[in-house]
């Protein structure tokens, strides 16, 4: 079951789509720091990352008057800068990554939650919790990241991972279900 991003169309594509050089400028500042973190959990090279990003701006601007509408600019941006990355690092024999311990941690401040996260509670919690997640499988920790982080529908995330709405779920669900049995606060005396 694929989502359906066409009911809507946003006003800011349809004005890039048609020429608007600030409507793309708006485009860029309001997702290139989102799609930079994305991009760290998705594959483990910065360069590839940046070159994807600026390839795929490009890109769309180069293509604009053929892309079509959608009522979501966030996650348009997201499926293309993962295919992007996914065909980059193929192509230039880049793996990916296996876990957030491999993550380049100038990422982290790209991540609005995780820096509120490192301010409030800076304790064995978040630390515990980070590496409860690293053990988690590469597509669980995807998956949980598109859905907490960055607040994509089951719908979405299984578009932008290429699988089927199902397989989304479970990947989600497992997640879940491995961080709650692993996860256990201990009680302060």
């Amino acid at each position: 079951m694929k989502a359906e991003h066409t009911t809507k169309p946003d006003k800011l594509w349809q004005s890039f789509k048609e020429g608007d050089r600030s409507a793309f400028e708006k485009i860029y500042r309001a997702h290139a720091k989102d799609l930079l973190a994305y991009g760290y959990k998705v594959v483990a090279d910065k360069r590839l990352i940046e070159d994807s990003i600026q390839d795929l701006f490009f890109e769309l601007w180069q293509s604009r008057e053929n892309l079509r509408p959608t009522s979501s600019i966030k996650f348009y941006l997201f499926k293309a800068l993962r295919y992007k990355m996914i065909r980059n690092a193929k192509a230039n024999g880049i793996a990916f990554i296996n876990s957030f311990d491999e993550i380049d941690t100038d990422c982290n401040e790209f991540s609005h939650e995780q820096y509120l996260i490192d301010l409030e509670v800076r304790s064995f919690q978040t630390s515990h919790l980070q590496q409860i997640v690293a053990k988690l499988p590469k597509r669980q920790q995807e998956a949980i990241n598109l859905r907490y982080y960055h607040n994509f529908s089951n719908d979405e995330i299984a578009e932008i991972m290429e699988v089927n709405y199902q397989s989304a779920c479970k990947f989600i669900y497992s997640a879940l279900k491995n961080l709650k049995s692993s996860f256990k606060i201990p009680f302060s005396h």
